[in-house]
């Protein structure tokens, strides 16, 4: 069987300093030198499906490239990784430019990022035809930047436009007053929505509001730093990215595609976050370990997302729990696991939405770890807090000029805005749903049978599109 090839594209100073961190990571993780390339048991080949994210230099070679493409529209993190990776990645897949986008989404999606989309494209296009099997592209970027939130809603749209068939999932870090530089990010973050929402087969939210606060309360850390967040995203990645990169007895490969086809019903319904266990100190991780029924009520508990909502409090539409460590607590997992589906808000029109995945390979830093992707109604309180920022600038046409003199208009903004509204009311719509479903179940069960046979409404079933045309 083919292995799934995954490129991963980072675009921005977040996006890249985040993939470098990465990178490292799942190096270590697959015994490769996160300097050389080369594999750090002579003699030895890379741990697990390493031809899922990393390329083979020759049929005999020892060094192995990371399927990875990196752009900002100014130098310094580009530079900064050349100088600190050695030879890990292709330097032509190293792309920068010199003067940056100024914090402005119209710079780079119609500006500078129109100009560098070619060259872009081009190594995209060299790292798709080196896969055996292209399983998906993981495109990493905040939404606050100009290089984000601009260039990587260009060359997402141009991807699927070239590559329509290749899963995109979008990393978008959402921005937060608390480690905000950009002061017009509600601006770029609300006009990138609107192309992750139409082109991107699904999105997963890192929310810096909810990382800032997670690594305030749980790793004691009383200012927390960029690094820091990015520690955190790091651990998530690799968590999601686990099942993709290796395999055994209990273990299946699972692709993107696969894991986004159970946890996107609906094509509107795609916006995902994310939580990981155990959210141990990182200086303490060797010493401290959770019980697998503690990490499962962590996964799930309204402080412990990455994002700045409760999921509790919400509608789970679809849920993966991924699982990696010793196999010796499969069973306790799945006894755990089991108990905790009963006690979740979950959609009933969705009545298989709860996967469980499990990998033996654990992590660099835990002996045994989780992670949980939720498609769940509550981040409609998340893209409405941005709404609601946006909403202060724009009442005063606050910084307007800057994206009006880079070739945008108010009828485009005020469209933009808009179609930011329609994806929150789409999830509010299946938060109602789900609620006016149960409760018709629970009437159903309590209607006898009619003297012919069962009542017709218990064998009846209720569509999303019937409930919306009820309203």
């Amino acid at each position: 069987m083919k292995v799934n090839n995954t490129i991963v594209i980072s675009i921005g100073q977040a996006g890249n300093q985040i993939a470098a961190s990465f990178w490292k990571t799942i190096c270590q993780e697959h015994g490769i030198d996160p300097l050389s390339g080369s594999v750090t048991s002579q003699g030895s080949p890379p741990r697990g499906n390493w031809s899922s994210f990393f390329s083979q230099l020759g049929e005999s070679g020892s060094s192995y490239v990371p399927r990875a493409v990196m752009v900002d529209l100014e130098p310094s993190v580009i530079d900064n990784i050349k100088a600190t990776t050695g030879s890990l990645f292709n330097p032509a897949n190293l792309i920068s430019r010199t003067e940056g986008a100024g914090g402005n989404f119209a710079v780079g999606y119609s500006g500078a990022g129109r100009e560098v989309l070619p060259e872009v494209m081009n190594r995209v296009s060299y790292e798709i035809e080196k896969c055996d099997n292209v399983g998906g592209i993981i495109v990493i970027h905040a939404t606050g930047g100009g290089t984000g939130s601009g260039f990587g809603a260009l060359l997402i749209e141009s991807i699927k436009e070239k590559y329509p068939e290749a899963p995109v999932l979008s990393c978008a870090v959402l921005p937060s007053p608390q480690v905000s530089s950009v002061v017009t990010e509600p601006y770029n973050t609300v006009f990138s929505l609107n192309s992750l929402r139409r082109t991107a087969d699904a999105c997963l939210i890192f929310d810096n509001e909810a990382l800032f606060d997670l690594a305030h309360r749980k790793w004691n850390i009383e200012s927390p730093t960029v690094d820091d967040l990015n520690l955190l995203i790091t651990e998530a990645l690799a968590g999601i990215t686990a099942s993709m990169r290796f395999s055994g007895f209990l273990t299946v490969e699972i692709s993107l595609r696969e894991l986004l086809t159970n946890l996107v019903p609906q094509p509107s319904l795609h916006f995902l976050m994310c939580a990981f266990a155990p959210l141990t100190p990182p200086d303490r991780s060797k010493f401290e370990e959770m019980s697998i029924e503690d990490m499962i009520k962590s996964l799930f508990d309204n402080g412990s997302v990455f994002a700045a909502c409760s999921p509790m409090e919400g509608r789970f539409l679809s849920t993966a729990v991924l699982y990696r460590g010793i196999m010796d607590d499969k069973p306790l997992a799945d006894a755990s696991l089991a108990a905790m589906r009963e006690k979740l808000p979950l959609t009933y029109w969705i009545p298989t939405a709860f996967k469980i995945g499990y990998v033996e390979q654990p992590g660099i830093s835990h002996r045994k770890s989780m992670v949980l992707l939720a498609n769940n109604t509550e981040i409609a309180r998340v893209l409405d807090r941005i709404c609601h920022n946006f909403d202060k600038l724009w009442q005063r046409k606050a910084f307007a000029n800057w994206y009006l003199n880079e070739g945008m208009n108010e009828e485009q903004i005020v469209a933009l805005r808009a179609s930011a509204q329609e994806l929150i009311q789409s999830y509010q719509v299946a938060e109602e749903s789900g609620a006016k479903a149960k409760t018709q179940d629970e009437g159903t069960m309590t209607t006898r049978a009619y003297a012919g046979g069962e009542d017709p409404r218990r064998t009846s079933s209720v569509s999303l599109r019937d409930l919306v045309e009820r309203r």
